[in-house]
């Protein structure tokens, strides 16, 4: 499955409480460290998807809303979410412990 843009903070919800584990990139479109981090989460995507982890982004200029709700501080900040809950996070350029983290969370 590739990397899904998630538009609107009804979709978010929806997204986090399916019961599937899913992986989500808050970004800015003017962070440079966004931009450099992109290529490598679509790449993770597809490395990871044989394991059913769904892979989505969140523009958090598009929905402050959402970011808000979860406290993004950073970016970009990877979070972990199954059936609502946040089960992990990794910030920054950190891709090898986003890496760890999603290997944790593999159903």
């Amino acid at each position: 499955m590739p990397v899904t843009s998630i538009d609107t903070s009804k979709d978010f919800q929806t997204i986090i409480n399916s019961g599937k584990v899913v992986v989500i990139d808050f970004h800015a479109n003017w962070c440079g460290f966004s931009s450099t981090a992109a290529p490598f989460f679509a790449d993770l995507s597809e490395t990871y998807l044989h394991t059913g982890l769904g892979f989505y982004r969140v523009d958090v200029d598009d929905l402050e809303d959402v970011a808000l709700e979860v406290d993004v501080r950073v970016m970009p900040t990877y979070m972990v979410f199954k059936n609502g809950k946040k089960m992990g996070e990794s910030t920054g350029l950190d891709l090898r412990n986003l890496n760890k983290l999603m290997g944790m969370h593999i159903s």
